[in-house]
């Protein structure tokens, strides 16, 4: 019996050392997750700020080593593959960095998807149920400019810092510094950033739980920053958006009406309609059904989206999704008239 005693107060030592580090376990608050065996800790439940993992430039120091929670193969499956390819890879490469109670019995759930070679921060939204509402992708290790395509190694542009602050329960800014470096890649360095921009991103979390844009500024520059660059780096931030909400759409309608009269026509290597075949491929039943609603000229997406390196037989099977007749007559008329010229020529 003694001995029966001595091992149980040891196994106890054991586990509340497990704990120590973690702080309170709060089972309850977040049922969904506790029924998928998600322990949620104080180290889990998100402050009033998160700094994302860093971004070396100029400094091999720095390492991209992240703390966060392992998911398995159940959790995965249950709370990442909802969302679809664009937000799912190798399942052994994700962690949960926090979850937050964002108000109507809704989630708020960071993920860290990745490892040094690349990687990528996820915000998810869910119910009480777990039923995935939301989903925006605020940040990817490398993002390579498309300035100088005959010379890339001399054009590439980063991250250099990002971060994520919480102003109430619903609400949220993304605060994002990017800039340009010369890239060494046989060593994997960056040089220190010859200019840097800042930009921060104004969220609120519906009562759907959808992302919504509320705000977006530049909120520092240094240096002489190209004027291209702060139109793409807009452009990348933009695809920083909601998975569902119709919002969005208009936000990127406005934009595009600031890059028809900003791009010079002979720019050929203007990547608006990469970006906006991105904006598709997001969610393509909300693009089509705004571009279906919007057939006259206040719709300045519509030339971009004729110049976009979209598969034209995907773009007439989702077109013969829409339930309105008229709109599915217009849209397979505009995707008929297209040629296959290469892209640029268009420019």
């Amino acid at each position: 019996m003694k001995t029966r005693f001595i091992w149980l107060l040891a196994a106890v030592a054991v586990f509340l050392s497990s704990c120590s580090d973690s702080g309170k376990v709060h089972e309850g608050k977040f049922p969904f997750l506790d029924k998928l065996g998600v322990t949620v800790t104080d180290r889990l439940l998100l402050g009033d700020s998160l700094t994302l993992p860093d971004i070396y430039c100029g400094d091999p120091g720095q390492e991209n080593e992240v703390s966060g929670y392992q998911l398995n193969r159940e959790q995965y499956d249950a709370l990442i593959v909802p969302a679809g390819q664009d937000f799912s890879n190798d399942m052994a490469l994700w962690q949960l960095l926090g979850v937050r109670d964002v108000g109507n019995g809704n989630t708020l759930a960071v993920y860290h998807s990745g490892d040094n070679v690349g990687y990528c921060v996820i915000l998810m939204t869910y119910d009480k149920q777990g039923k995935l509402l939301d989903a925006i992708n605020v940040r990817e290790l490398h993002l390579v400019w498309r300035v100088n395509h005959d010379a890339p190694d001399d054009n590439n542009s980063f991250t250099l810092d990002s971060s994520i602050s919480f102003d109430g329960p619903d609400r949220l800014t993304l605060h994002r510094v990017m800039g340009r470096c010369l890239m060494d890649y046989d060593n994997d360095l960056k040089s220190a950033p010859q200019w840097q921009q800042g930009w921060d991103q104004d969220y609120i979390i519906n009562g759907k739980g959808h992302f919504v844009l509320q705000n977006q500024h530049v909120t520092q520059e240094k240096g002489q920053v190209d004027a291209y660059a702060t139109m793409d780096f807009k452009t990348w931030d933009l695809l920083v958006c909601s998975l569902h909400d119709e919002d969005v759409m208009d936000v990127w309608n406005d934009y595009a009406a600031l890059v028809e009269s900003t791009y010079d026509p002979e720019y050929k290597y203007n990547p608006f309609p990469w970006d906006v075949a991105q904006l598709y491929a997001m969610n393509p039943g909300r693009f089509m059904h705004w571009m279906a609603s919007h057939r006259g000229s206040e719709n300045h997406l519509l030339r971009w989206f004729k110049l976009s390196p979209n598969e034209r037989s995907g773009l007439i099977d989702e077109i013969g999704r829409l339930e309105d007749d008229g709109a599915r007559q217009w849209l397979t008329g505009i995707v008929a008239s297209w040629d296959d010229t290469p892209i640029t020529k268009h420019l």
